[in-house]
This record gives structure tokens, sequence and C-alpha cells, in this order.
């Protein structure tokens, strides 16, 4: 037997696992509708993907209030935004605001935004082991750099990404495309220096496709077969996406561990042979993301699941608590697969119903962000951060109102958290 000396941290009314968007959706939720909240994370940094997995991308905000327009707007105020198409700036030098961001500013406006509602955040802090009696939830344990420590809750949200807190707890889930179960591919990123300060990135596919041409015909053949690059706030620096790593299963730690190996590896060779380009010489890696980008993880079985139908038709619910507007955008699953990312399956705006949050097995856990329920290409469609962000905050005042009236997230009334949510200003 192990001596797990876990030290214990008391007890919280909402405890939510994982500080990407979603996760911090969640935590602020709760904590100013009056819960007390811990937010587990286990990097140094909120935002996950956004953030620290260099992907500065809020897509699908459009049609959203709450955090999110809390977010773009303290980062528009300090020029910290730019479009994500055509010119980034204009001729006086100041930012175009638009849908991409500057990660550092992220940052620091998430953390303030946990400390001034007063959640009690745990960074470098893993979610180990649950102790649990038929999907009960009685306390967690977490491995930190300073020790293990326990806590427990009224109610647990899963906000890892993965669907780690679900699978510890032993509920079911599914991850990758129905015919062959192969998830969405997991990508290194990168952030460039030194391109020519004039180019504004890739608009298009055709632009992505002609980028990728250029590295292949100087001797660089990309894995994803598509180049990305997206001009960030600083107008000095690129966000690349270049590399596809295939078969990345939320539960294989070897091939996680294999692919980051490959990603960083292949950066290496993507930013040596560009120095060999006439123009590009002086391009350098400013930066590889610690965040992995796995695009897929375990998606948990929940009350209710979204299918294909309900986003081909545009379904809305009566506990609607996101309208999805972005179309389905699956990556090859395989090195020979089509690039065409919508595969016949056309979504029109949709909701994610709360039912979606409340997972099969477990009483007093929520989901939120990439972990909810629903199918492979539904999923393909609503995990743009502008959704996961604001289901996090359905899922966070709901957890709240769980844990101050005594009851369970299966018992609540999800109309209330699609009110909540229109309160904030997100359009549904």
């Amino acid at each position: 037997m192990y001596d797990l000396k876990a030290r214990p941290l008391g007890h919280f009314d909402v405890a939510v696992c994982g500080g990407g968007v979603a996760g911090v959706g969640a935590a602020v939720a709760a904590a100013r509708n009056g819960a007390s909240v811990v937010l587990i994370e286990k990097s140094g940094a909120l935002g996950g993907m956004l953030t620290t997995g260099l992907i500065p991308n809020i897509m699908d905000c459009a049609n959203k209030g709450g955090l999110v327009r809390e977010l773009l707007d303290f980062l528009n105020d300090h020029q910290m935004t730019c479009s994500r198409l055509g010119k980034k700036a204009d001729e006086n030098g100041n930012r175009i605001p638009g849908c991409i961001i500057d990660s550092e500013g992220a940052k620091y406006f998430l953390e303030k935004a946990c400390t001034d509602a007063g959640v009690t955040l745990l960074y470098h802090s893993m979610l180990s082991a649950v102790d649990h009696i038929d999907g009960h939830i009685h306390s967690i344990l977490l491995t930190t750099y300073c020790g293990n420590y326990s806590l427990s809750a009224d109610i647990y949200i899963d906000a890892t990404g993965y669907g780690s807190l679900a699978d510890l707890t032993g509920l079911e889930w599914e991850c990758g495309d129905p015919a062959e179960g192969r998830p969405n591919p997991a990508s290194m990123s990168i952030m460039l220096g030194g391109l020519p300060a004039d180019y504004d990135g890739t608009d298009s596919v055709e632009d992505k496709n002609r980028y990728a041409t250029m590295l292949l015909e100087n001797g660089i053949d990309i894995s994803a077969q598509q180049a990305t690059l997206v001009k960030l706030p600083s107008l000095q620096t690129w966000s690349m996406g270049f590399n596809f790593e295939y078969d990345v299963m939320p539960d294989d730690i070897h091939r996680l561990s294999d692919a980051i190996l490959s990603g960083r590896k292949e950066a290496f060779h993507v930013v040596e042979g560009h120095k060999k380009i006439s123009g590009y010489e002086k391009v350098y890696n400013a930066g590889s993301a610690d965040y992995f980008g796995t695009r897929e993880g375990r998606r948990v079985f929940g009350a209710y699941r979204l299918k294909n139908e309900d986003i081909s038709e545009g379904r809305k619910f009566a506990d609607g608590i996101c309208l999805v507007t972005a179309a389905v955008d699956v990556h090859k699953l395989k090195s020979d697969d089509t690039t065409e990312t919508q595969r016949g399956v056309y979504a029109k705006a949709y909701h994610i119903p709360f039912r979606c949050l409340v997972p099969l097995g477990s009483d007093n856990m929520l989901l939120a962000g990439r972990c909810l329920s629903g199918d492979f290409y539904p999923f393909a469609s609503y995990r743009m951060m502008g959704n996961m962000m604001t289901v996090g905050e359905a899922a966070g005042f709901a957890a709240a109102m769980c844990a101050k009236e005594k009851t369970f997230p299966a018992a609540f009334d999800g109309t209330r958290a699609s009110a909540y949510i229109r309160s904030l200003g997100h359009e549904l």
C-alpha cells in the first residue's frame, strides 16, 4: 500500500477541476453566485489551450456575453486583441479589435476574475484519485509539488478537457469517430517571430495550402498538410499550426508522450527549414506550447447527448445554455485522410441543453467544456472556446444553486441555467 500522506484542505461548496476557459467560467460563475469555490489547475496559468496551448483564438464568440465579453472588452481596452482576418491594425498602428488575443493579457484577466470573485486557486495541482461510492464523490486527492492534499465539496465540476474526473469516478465515455474510433488529431503549436513584418497570416484554405506548398518546395513536408499562421496582437509574432499527431487517445500516456516528442521535433525542423527560404532567414521559434493540443478527450455520457440531427436541424431546447454557430470542424483523422472539415454534416445554429452537462452515474458532478455529452460530429462544432466558457458559466451557476439548495444536478431545473445565461447577455 502507498502512504499518500494527504493533508486536508477543507470543504467547499463547489470544486472545479481544470483551469481552462470552461473551468474559469464555472469557477467565476459559482463564486459570483455565493458559493465557496476551489479551482484546481495542473499548470501554472489559467486559460488552457487559449493561453498555454498557444491557440489564442476565441472562436464562436460573436453572440456571447458574460465572461467571454468581459475578457474581450478588457483586452481591447489594452490593445491586446486583433482581427483574425485581413489587416490587424489601422494606419495609426491601433489594433483592429477581434477574436485573436494576447495570451499574457488573458492569463492576467482570468486570474483577476477568479481572485476578484473569491475563488481559491490551486496551481500545479493534479487530480489523482476520487473517493466515491456508486458515483457519489466524497473527496478528491490532489498531487502537487508541495505534497498530496485532499478536499471535499458538495458539487464537483469536471472541466479537465480530458474528462479525468468522470473517468476516475468510473463513468462511461467515448472518444473518436463512429466509423473507426479515431479521435481528432492532437497538435503541437508554436509561436514564430521573424516573419516578414507585412505578412498578416493565412486567411483562407487557399492561403494555408499556398503556404504549405511553399514549405514543401523548400523541403519542408508538414504533417498537417496545411499551414495556419495567425498574426498576434503584438504584430511581431505569429501563432503557427503545422503538426498533426494521430490516434492520441485520452487513456494512453505513451502515445501522448510520443506525440509531444514528435511535435516538438517537427517544430524544430520547420523553423530551421524557414531559415533557408529567401525572405524568411530571420524566422525563429518564440515558444512552443506548454499545453499540448489534444482536440478530443473523453466525451462523457450524460442525461442528454447532442446528436447529428440536433445540429443539422438547428434544434433549440427549453434548457438551452449555449447557442452554437460554429460549423463542424473535423481535422484529418489519419495521414491519408481528407482535409474536408464538415464531411457532409452541416450545422445550423443550435443549443447545447443543460442536460448535456449532467453525467450519468454520478449525482454530485457536472460536466463543463469538451467532456460534455455529445456525439462525434456535434463535438467537432461546439468545442470552440467561446462556447466552452459559456457552458462553464452555466455549470458554475447550477453548481452554486445545487450547493445552496441542497439538491443535485439531475434534479436542477435547467431552464434556470438558461435564464441565467440570458441574463449575462449571451444570445440564445
